[in-house]
């Protein structure tokens, strides 16, 4: 997967298209991924494979019976792929973190998200907002796989460093739990690299979401509805007052807060 910045100058990937394919599809995704096999959710389900490259990953997911978008900004390596893999249940799509603004208008949830050398790619001051994209994507109970390249970074492609520790800090901080670190050597036998494999999950009993629900409050940088923004006034204010509200206990059998509001005195529920 490349960047804007790296796709619109004429990236490594796409001039070496050839040599990078080759490499990469000579790896078979069952064993490559072996260790992370127990992780995998029981099919049918869907699936986003977040720079799908051409496509490995993405067909060997659709034939344990996923349906499966695969995002790939490179269109050299989405034309490769559309020809190496045809499949009704693979569905490629031109589109990229940090935003994947046409995966969200898709309007779907996924039951698995992976990522597979990607997030070196991503610039540091990115990361979040793409963690957060990602984090919304996701089902309650979804899992989202994450392989880490570590080691010196390519002088012909734009990469930027990348931890486990960074990805841990960003589950915990949107909600999700790590399930998993899985370390590994390189495949391609380059012995000044090494992987990073972390599998995460989104509880499906709603007790990790509010990380998740106040970061897109109070961090989201997209023009609100009167009712997010609303929120986000209130959240703000509890961050800073929050002795301002109050438990009441009104006459009804449900509990609510009371609020000082200007102009219409203390109340809301």
């Amino acid at each position: 997967m490349t960047t804007g910045d790296e796709q619109n100058s004429g990236s490594a990937y796409g001039r070496g298209l050839q040599e990078f394919a080759a490499r990469y599809e000579s790896l078979h995704p069952e064993a490559l991924h072996a260790r992370l096999l127990p992780f995998l959710p029981n099919p049918p389900g869907l699936v986003l494979d977040i720079g799908a490259g051409t496509g490995r990953d993405a067909a060997w997911l659709a034939e344990k019976g996923f349906e499966v978008w695969a995002v790939e900004p490179e269109e050299g390596f989405r034309r490769t792929g559309q020809t190496l893999h045809r499949s009704p249940t693979v569905h490629w799509l031109d589109d990229r973190l940090p935003d994947l603004a046409k995966v969200h208008k898709l309007g779907l949830s996924f039951d698995l998200i992976w990522a597979s050398a990607v997030w070196m790619h991503v610039p540091p001051a990115d990361r979040g907002r793409a963690f957060r994209r990602i984090a919304t994507l996701l089902r309650p109970g979804a899992r989202f796989v994450v392989s880490l390249r570590l080691g010196p970074p390519d002088p012909d492609r734009a990469m930027f460093p990348v931890s486990s520790e960074e990805i841990e800090r960003l589950a915990i901080g949107h909600g999700l739990r790590t399930l998993a670190r899985i370390d590994d050597e390189d495949r391609l036998g380059r012995r000044d690299l090494r992987w990073s494999n972390l599998v995460l999950q989104l509880p499906d009993d709603g007790s990790e979401a509010l990380p998740l629900l106040r970061s897109i409050i109070l961090e989201d940088v997209k023009a609100a509805t009167y009712k997010l923004g609303l929120l986000r006034v209130v959240a703000k204010a509890a961050d800073t007052a929050g002795s301002l509200a109050t438990t009441a206990t009104p006459s009804c059998a449900f509990p609510w807060v009371s609020w000082p509001c200007s102009g219409c005195g203390p109340s809301s529920r």
